[in-house]
């Protein structure tokens, strides 16, 4: 007898089409809850950096009494070299366990400048110290290629060392700048350099230099004196630690031919935007759009407060606000529709003025 024919078991096309669509359907409902929980373990990184950044700081004040000034440069105001120098982050090296880099940059092969890389006097008028190497060498001084994680935010696209001019387009040219690694927080000068960081120029001039601004909210505008300071300790933040931002998110490069405003750790050179930001603009600089670098030319043209391009920026990569470490240790996500009033005066270490809850 021949046998039956046997009965095959399988998918049709019609079901194997079923099958792919609901595959289809469930990765794209899935896939923003990925994104969203790869961010948030992003910000939750980022906000623990800037923890780290200021329990460094906090650290170093404890052992030396002070807090590191915001740039080692010129102490006289306009001179040429009045912005040239190493940054607040260097200070902090060995807090931060970066002990042997620190060692590395205090033993630089920089004539003039061996032994005490801070210095703010030029030996012979030669410039700062980034002038001298990049003269030198064209190269980064004393590990200032080294990309430091604390330093570095993963939610921010930016190259983790400073480019050449090719970065723009405009050719392979490298600038003093070129080859030192990135950073993507700055610490805060607040408003009319009345923060807790500040070039040594700028610490010792005294008055003038910030427009005015209602300061005490009465509705009348009132222009905050300057004063002249070396220095700043726990005992001179007079609006409480809790109360006064020292560092923040300030991830970005406002145009093509601001090189010299890359934000880089190691320090500044023609232009202190490098390591320093204020808190005279509003969160994120007025930048819409998706965050991506170089800036579109209408994202470079909400930089032009005054018709003067903007590097002062708090500025971050994360939707809404960005992270900004206070004094105390504390870390908190300003929205970006803060009052510019509030964030005037969390930045201003001197106003005396009681700031509501940041919760």
């Amino acid at each position: 007898m021949r046998a039956p024919p046997r009965a095959f078991n399988g998918f049709t096309l019609v079901e194997l089409l079923v099958v792919i669509a609901i595959i289809g359907i469930l990765v794209a409902l899935l896939l923003p809850a990925v994104q969203a929980a790869r961010e948030a373990a992003r910000r939750a990184h980022c906000q623990n950096n800037l923890k780290q950044v200021a329990l460094a700081l906090l650290s170093y004040h404890n052992e030396h009494k002070v807090f590191p000034r915001g740039a080692y440069t010129h102490p006289k105001d306009g001179h040429s070299f009045d912005q040239d120098g190493l940054g607040w982050a260097t200070k902090i090296l060995a807090q931060l366990e970066e002990a042997p880099l620190y060692d590395q940059l205090v033993n630089n092969e920089i004539p003039g400048y061996q032994g005490d890389p801070w210095r703010e006097r030029d030996p012979a008028n030669m410039g700062g110290i980034f002038r001298v190497a990049h003269s030198a060498s064209l190269r980064p001084i004393a590990g200032g290629d080294t990309v430091l994680s604390a330093f570095i935010c993963p939610s921010v696209d930016l190259p983790q060392h400073v480019p050449d001019l090719g970065y723009w387009g405009l050719g392979a040219t490298p600038t003093r700048g070129t080859g030192y690694a990135t950073s993507h927080y700055k610490a805060s000068r607040g408003p009319c350099d009345r923060g807790m960081f500040w070039r040594t120029a700028e610490g010792l001039r005294n008055g003038g230099g910030c427009a005015p601004f209602d300061v005490d909210g009465d509705g009348a505008l009132d222009t905050p004196k300057k004063k002249p300071y070396r220095r700043v300790r726990i005992e001179d933040v007079l609006d409480g630690t809790s109360k006064t931002i020292a560092v923040g998110e300030a991830a970005y490069v406002a145009a093509e031919d601001s090189f010299d405003m890359f934000p880089m750790w190691m320090g500044t050179f023609t232009e202190d935007g490098s390591v320093l930001f204020k808190t005279e603009s509003v969160i994120n600089c007025n930048i819409g759009g998706l965050r991506s670098f170089p800036l579109t030319p209408e994202q470079s043209t909400a930089l032009l407060p005054a018709g003067n391009l903007s590097d002062d920026c708090a500025y971050s990569w994360h939707v809404g606000g960005a992270f900004f470490a206070f004094v105390d240790g504390s870390v908190h996500f300003l929205t970006e529709n803060l009052s510019l009033r509030v964030f005037w005066l969390l930045g201003d270490r001197l106003d005396q003025e009681v700031i509501p809850s940041l919760e």
